[in-house]
């Protein structure tokens, strides 16, 4: 991603200034981004429907990143806001960049991320037929996103306060504003520079999203519940790390201890508790072995704190004879629903959690070591040679050991992910971004925003050969401080939907078959380094000389097809 703050100038006045001296919708726009959302740098393709927005950035204090598709720009705006706790914002071209960019919008309502997409707009009374990309974007992408279109500068401070709402509420979410592009240059009305403010539905750190008696009432359930319980497990999501909300790592070992408690981490929230936490317990998505939903079907009492009960995370053990509690600002589904912030939850949870004397028997201490004694076996690798390629576990493995402790993992989706969810076991300070929501071409450009965002520390994206041509363009764009390692789990194949292929018995492999060109080269022409494993020996020192370079590097992984998946392999006559 090309960084640049380049000033410039409008005929009359200033991109952001009128020549009244009072500030043009650009400036009143930018001076939102900045000092309500708090937003530091803007993501985009270039267009000429929001020129003035792009003129004014760099002189109003935002840097902005030029990526190579609106696709890209919006899933690095994405792993930005994932990064820093606070909105993240991407401005694209009327309505094709629109369409582009709208797989970011969908990511962010299924992974709660609060992300705001800016449209440079057709000019006002364009017809949406006859005009030039015309299309009605309130149309487009009202299904997905509150859409906020602006038709005059008086509307300008109605449309802020609902975004920020939008983007701030109890479950931060995607929003969209549509300037169009003969407004930007008008007079907002508002003068000058002001001093910052931040709208109330932003919230500072430490102040309650919602009554604070509401989260001391959903406490006080959930301890009278743990109480009564003799296989209890907490389930820790999503919305405990949101906005100001502290890291909810030590508060969770902390509950967890006192109440000898197993804890299994949300969809794609890895990196919630220490994996080597002794209450550690697995991860729930779609790749979780089924012996550990097996062993969760046994519970009594399952709290989710943070997380909906959505398919991902009940399929496969829940049927309606386990006591399911979610605690959520907005909760829905089976079970007993507790309205509350989860982060406030926790916290009441773990500052008045039972000491020595008032923790559970032995029987609570026997199903907390039956957890432990299962996800041991299951982080242990056991790759086995392989007939048509690497079996992954090589490089999951090699990652588990190496990966420096402030890394930042990306992954796409696809089955290779299964064997990093399995046996890289995250440590305090490494975060892990990926999408729960399963949307490819998410990985490349999450680790070249995450190396922007954190120049110091390695950001290494884990993709397959599917999902890295579909936004690895991005490595074009990746030259700002320290370059993201890529890995590449290349099978031949969509690995994730031929193995549904064989499950449904398909008689052909449903299109699925792929011929990956040359990755050493491709990522040589960008000026990374690369290399390509195609032995099991190669696996380990190439991964640490992917760690250790700062020019970034590729690593092409010929992986077996055969094993599919971590925790199955394709039938042999497939």
């Amino acid at each position: 991603m090309t960084v640049a703050a380049a000033p410039g100038t409008a005929p009359t006045g200033t991109a952001a200034t009128a020549t009244d001296g009072t500030r043009t919708v650009a400036g009143a726009v930018l001076h939102f981004l900045r000092d309500t959302l708090g937003c530091d740098r803007l993501f985009t393709v270039p267009g000429e429907a929001f020129l003035p927005l792009l003129d004014a950035a760099g002189d109003d204090g935002l840097t902005v990143v030029t990526s190579r598709h609106e696709g890209g720009a919006a899933f690095g705006a994405l792993a930005d806001a994932r990064l820093t706790g606070r909105p993240a914002v991407v401005a694209v071209n009327r309505s094709p960049g629109a369409t582009n960019a709208s797989i970011a919008l969908d990511a962010a309502t299924a992974d709660p991320t609060p992300l705001l997409l800016v449209v440079g707009g057709a000019d006002r009374g364009t017809d949406p037929v006859l005009g030039f990309q015309g299309t009605d974007i309130a149309a487009l992408l009202g299904g997905i996103a509150p859409v906020v279109v602006l038709d005059g500068p008086d509307d300008l401070p109605a449309a802020c306060a609902r975004i920020a709402q939008a983007l701030g509420g109890p479950v931060p979410g995607p929003a969209v504003l549509v300037v169009p592009e003969d407004l930007w240059d008008e007079p907002s009305g508002e003068n000058g520079p002001a001093a910052p403010r931040r709208s109330a539905a932003l919230r500072p750190a430490g102040q309650a999203r919602q009554p604070l008696r509401a989260a001391q009432a959903a406490a006080g359930c959930i301890r009278d519940l743990l109480a009564g319980a003799d296989r209890p497990v907490l389930v820790a999501g999503r919305l405990l790390r949101t906005g100001g909300s502290p890291e909810p790592g030590p508060a969770l070992g902390r509950l967890a201890h006192a109440a000898v408690l197993p804890v299994l981490l949300g969809n794609k929230q890895q990196d919630l508790l220490d994996n080597h936490h002794p209450h550690y317990a697995g991860h729930l998505h779609l790749g979780t072995p089924a012996v550990t939903r097996a062993r969760l079907a046994g519970a009594d009492l399952v709290v989710l704190l943070g997380e909906l009960p959505d398919e991902v995370h009940l399929t496969g053990w829940y049927d309606g004879r386990q006591r399911l509690v979610t605690v959520h600002p907005d909760p829905r589904g089976p079970g007993e629903l507790l309205a509350a912030d989860p982060a406030e939850v926790l916290a009441e949870l773990a500052a008045e959690a039972p000491g020595e004397d008032g923790r559970p028997d032995g029987d609570r201490r026997a199903w907390l070591t039956g957890w432990r004694t299962l996800e041991a076996g299951l982080a242990t690798a056991a790759p086995r040679p392989r007939p048509d390629g690497l079996d992954f576990a090589l490089v999951a493995e090699a990652l588990d050991r190496r990966l420096p402790d402030d890394a930042v993992l990306t992954l796409d989706a696809g089955n290779f992910s299964s064997w990093i969810h399995r046996h890289v076991r995250l440590r305090p300070g490494q975060r892990l971004l990926a999408l729960a929501g399963g949307s490819m071409g998410f990985g490349v450009p999450a680790a070249a925003a995450a190396a922007l965002r954190h120049p110091d520390r390695v950001a290494v994206a884990v993709v397959g050969d599917g999902g890295v041509l579909m936004t690895g363009n991005e490595l074009a764009s990746a030259h700002a401080g320290r370059r993201p390692v890529v890995i590449v789990a290349d099978n031949g194949s969509y690995g994730t939907i031929r193995a549904h292929a064989a499950r449904r018995g398909a008689a052909t492999d449903c299109a699925t078959a792929l011929h990956t060109p040359d990755l050493v080269r491709w990522a040589r022409s960008f000026g990374i380094p690369a290399e390509r494993v195609t032995e099991p020996h190669q696996a380990d020192p190439a991964v640490r000389r992917a760690l250790a370079s700062r020019a970034g590097y590729l690593l092409h992984v010929r992986t077996s097809l055969q094993a599919v998946h971590a925790n199955f392999d394709l039938p042999s006559d497939c």
